[in-house]
């Protein structure tokens, strides 16, 4: 057997919110733990993602004055999950999510409000709420990590106003559109930037985190007070198994060979597979594309398959949390069309010019109503557009593109234009001939759209009827704010595609976060939490948040497990 260079009780895999949870957990119940992250950077998807965080009857609902209590939270996932989560695994979470936060609150950096009238993705739904059980992480100082600033990964760029700044979940609802109010935030906003002048100079980026940076670094820095070690530039190669127990690896670190032993155990939080084509091809739906994805390029799947060749079995690896997406020229990431969708004034077409699906619906439904038009129409090639028309520019934003008013056609960088980007046509006919879909089924679908549009109905698809739907909406528009007729020329689209935040199959787990065999046996001292592990939420989206606040909670019941189990290094004296 060969020598061990470095002992620790708990070796964590990956850098993300399951890992950074875990490693703030495992060493305040005095575990020494060593963190390991293969990019150059820390923060995995959460540092890219809003940082939300669902987490239902969370304390504070009340001090918004919105009453919950835990029947309806484990109402409302019951239902959604419409049965593939079993009920243990759905109270676990409604009991123990709520601890996690508490303890986060309490003993380190993380600070988390309620977001009041961010609604439950289904609200309408047994138990659902209309706000609340989305939480936002409360903006930070990047200045305290100090140089760590500089190795934390930036938020996605779809995420920062003007390319310059991020801003929180409540008030990117502020910031939508073009009119007064929305005017007085931005300056307002531009002018605390300017403020941070030297601040920026002094570290290289703006220091106002918000989103999953505000969650980041607040937890870096919880674990840099711990002196925790979190090695950058350090992939896992091999889990190392004695007797069929994890008992280490054997890591490259900056190109050196290290063998870690870890007496209590190994966590996989190292995130999904979202871009490794490889695994996305054999698992998952077509079409399918590494492209399509907003998540970090370092998602590989490397722990799923390691986890999987230790004899570990995986569950919805054909599932993601799914998005619809539009591919920015020069851009490393796609861009999520979470507002756009909702905005009045637009829809969505298939390659064959007919609506498919209701398009301000949960981005998990949308998405799956893609394939599901793939299945329908059996497209060798599908294709999708979002379609607008002037007043939808003239007010809205569609993807890195501002509304008119701020940023006008003539204006449009040259990437964006002549169908780079955006597609623009004086007729309906010009567009449809631009995208290559029939006229007259485009045309149909467009009228009879505009038809119920004006009256506030959406009898095919239900459009706006719910209050998730509704969220983005514009105000101004009545009687439904998702609903708009589009009629004014020019006429515009942008192609869009089945993406994704990230992917959601894994590793099956149990109740500790330990990965089970396919036939429910445990594989002693493996661990395994966020989206390396099969999601607990299953086919289904609660609502915002509902990746990150299990990937806090059950990376903290790994810690909390690997603490309480005897280590490997003790059996053995003990056995001497």
């Amino acid at each position: 057997m060969a020598e061990w260079d470095r002992t620790v009780d708990l070796l964590v895999m990956g850098s993300g919110a399951a890992g950074m949870g875990a490693a703030v957990r495992g060493h305040d119940l005095g575990l020494n733990v060593l963190l390991v992250e293969k990019s150059e950077l820390y923060g995995g998807n959460t540092a890219m993602s809003g940082g939300v965080c669902w987490v239902a009857n969370n304390p504070g609902m009340a001090g918004e004055g919105i009453a919950d209590s835990d029947e309806d939270g484990f109402a409302y996932l019951k239902h959604i999950t419409k049965g593939e989560v079993s009920d243990d695994r759905l109270w676990l979470y409604i009991r123990e999510s709520k601890r996690v936060l508490a303890y986060l609150h309490d003993k380190t950096h993380v600070r988390y409000i309620p977001l009041a009238k961010y609604t439950d993705y289904y609200p309408e739904a047994p138990g659902g709420r209309a706000g609340g059980r989305s939480m936002d992480p409360l903006p930070f100082d990047g200045a305290k990590l100090r140089d760590d600033l500089m190795r934390l990964r930036r938020p996605h760029p779809q995420s920062q106003i003007l390319g310059k700044f991020g801003i929180t979940a409540k008030e990117a609802q502020a910031a939508i559109g073009v009119g007064f109010t929305t005017m007085v935030f931005m300056a307002w906003q531009m002018f605390l930037y300017a403020l941070r002048h030297f601040k920026r100079k002094r570290w290289g980026r703006d220091t106002k985190l918000c989103a999953g940076n505000s969650l980041m670094g607040r937890l870096l820095l919880s674990l840099r007070e711990r002196n925790v070690p979190a090695w950058l530039n350090t992939s896992v190669e091999e889990l190392v198994f004695e007797d069929g127990r994890a008992v280490g690896a054997v890591l490259n670190k900056e190109g050196k060979t290290l063998r870690v032993k870890a007496t209590r155990g190994v966590v996989l939080a190292a995130g999904g597979f979202s871009r490794n084509l490889e695994m996305r091809k054999k698992y998952q739906r077509h079409p399918v594309s590494t492209e399509w994805t907003a998540g970090t390029p370092s998602n590989t799947g490397d722990a799923i398959r390691m986890g999987h060749d230790a004899g570990g079995a995986l569950a919805l690896m054909d599932e993601a949390w799914w998005t619809p997406v539009s591919l920015v020229p020069k851009s490393p990431f796609s861009w999520v069309l979470v507002v756009e969708k909702s905005l009045p004034h637009g829809l969505f077409l298939n390659q064959d010019g007919k609506r498919f699906t209701n398009e301000a619906a949960p981005y998990i439904d949308v998405v799956n109503g893609m394939y599901d038009d793939v299945a329908k129409t059996g497209a060798a090639d599908p294709r999708w557009f979002h379609i607008f028309d002037a007043t939808y520019r003239k007010s809205s934003i569609a993807g890195p593109v501002a509304p008119g008013k701020v940023m006008p056609d003539k204006r449009l960088p040259r990437r964006y234009r002549d169908g780079n980007f955006l597609y623009k046509a004086a007729t309906l006919d010009e567009l449809c001939d631009q995208l290559e879909i029939p006229k007259a089924s485009a045309k149909t679908a467009i009228t009879r759209f505009n038809k119920y549009a004006v009256q506030g109905e959406d009898p095919d698809f239900n459009r706006g009827w719910s209050a998730q739907d509704r969220y983005y909406g514009d105000p101004q528009v009545k009687p439904n704010c998702s609903l708009g007729p589009i009629e004014t020329a020019p006429f515009y689209a942008v192609q869009i595609y089945p993406g994704d935040l990230g992917t959601k199959g894994g590793l099956v787990t149990d109740e500790r976060s330990r990965v089970l065999k396919e036939d429910g046996q445990l594989i002693p001292g493996l661990y395994a939490a966020g989206n390396s592990a099969e999601s607990m939420m299953g086919r289904t989206y609660p609502g915002a948040g509902g990746t990150i606040g299990p990937a806090l909670t059950f990376g903290f019941l790994a810690a909390e497990d690997a603490a309480r189990a005897p280590s490997r290094q003790n059996k053995q004296e003990a056995a001497e």
